[in-house]
Formats: structure tokens, sequence, C-alpha cells
């Protein structure tokens, strides 16, 4: 399966065709599903023909990994804005209050769209590229580093790795399927103290 776009777009007329392609086919697909969404529907919703659209992308399957790298992007440009305005004197607690909140906001980004990306295309069967993930971890790291003293997991990148998918997997549940009348507001408060507690913990090696 061809998921690469045919042509980076490098002028700006070009990037701006692009993100009216991808916004029509983030249209159809919240409106239709992905089984109901082809290229002549997005094409039609961008008010272009759909020799255009494959000018820069072969097929569906390329719009959805074009449309799903671009929407991470945003929410790790929201991520990464907060954790660069950390203040230094923070505590632990009250920078990863900051960094849960800006990961439920991330996730509110465009709902719709997210809860299809989560639940019909899952990571495994459409990845996120390595960068992005990486930048993730970084961002999650440098906060870690600043409170080495404080906290007990012994290696910092486990840690890093377990708050990234310990965060990623709560967040998902109260945003995308969380039951009705549970709003993400209510559980943030929730949250914290799983992250607080991982950890602060007393660990049974060191307890040896």
């Amino acid at each position: 399966m061809k998921l690469q776009p045919r042509k980076e777009p490098r002028q700006a007329r070009s990037r701006a065709m692009v993100d009216t392609i991808l916004d029509a086919m983030s249209r159809v697909l919240v409106e239709r599903g992905y089984a109901k969404t082809n290229t002549n529907l997005v094409a039609e919703s961008a008010g272009i023909s759909v020799g255009s659209l494959y000018q820069y992308f072969p097929n569906k399957d390329a719009l959805i990994f074009a449309l799903r790298e671009r929407h991470v992007s945003r929410m790790l440009a929201l991520f990464e804005d907060v954790v660069a305005h950390i203040d230094a004197a923070g505590s632990l607690h009250e920078d990863f209050d900051k960094l849960v909140g800006a990961l439920v906001a991330a996730h509110l980004l465009e709902p719709e769209l997210n809860r299809i990306l989560e639940e019909e295309f899952p990571a495994y069967n459409l990845p996120v590229s390595s960068e992005i993930r990486q930048r993730f971890f970084d961002a999650i790291r440098r906060v870690l580093e600043k409170h080495r003293s404080s906290i007990t997991p012994p290696d910092l990148d486990v840690a890093t790795f377990v708050l990234q998918r310990m965060l990623k997997a709560l967040i998902n549940a109260v945003v995308l399927t969380g039951p009705g009348g549970l709003s993400p507001g209510s559980v943030r408060p929730e949250i914290l103290p799983a992250v607080i507690g991982y950890l602060t913990s007393a660990r049974a090696d060191s307890q040896a």
C-alpha cells in the first residue's frame, strides 16, 4: 500500500492546496467513515478535480496517513508549547498537572476526527512518524530530567516510555470512549495522582 504523497508541496500555493484537500478529507471521513469515503467525494468536497487530487495523493489511504500526520503534528505543537513554558521553579505536581492538561486539550483538537483515527486506524496499523513519536518522548523526558532528584524510577527512558503509554491510554479512554456524562474535566484530576504515584512510589527492588 502506497501511503506517501506523490510529491511534497514546496510552494505556498501547493501547501494551501494540500491543506484544502486534507480539510475535505477530514469532513468526508467524519461524515461517512472509512468504508464510504473515496477520492471522488474528497475532490468534490475540496472543490477540485480528482485529477488535481491525484497529483498529490495516490489513494485514500495516503490521504488518511497525511491527515493523521497533520492532526498529530497539531497535537504535538500544543503539547511542546506547554512544555517550553513550564516554570523552572514548578513542582513535580504542578508540572505534570500542566502536561496532563495539555494532553487532554490536544486530544480534544478535532475530537470527531481524533476518535475516528484512533478507533478505525490504531497506531499499529497506521503508524505516526518516528520523528513525531520521538518529540513527544523528548518533551516528557525533559520534565523528568528536571525532577530527577524527586522521582524513584532509576531509568528515565523507561519511565518516559511508561508515562507516554499510560497517559495516552488514560486520556484516550476518557476523551474517546468515556461513558456519557463523564467529561475530561471531571477525570483529569484523577489522572494526576496515578502519574505522581508511579513517579514517587517506593520500589520493591530498593527495599530488598
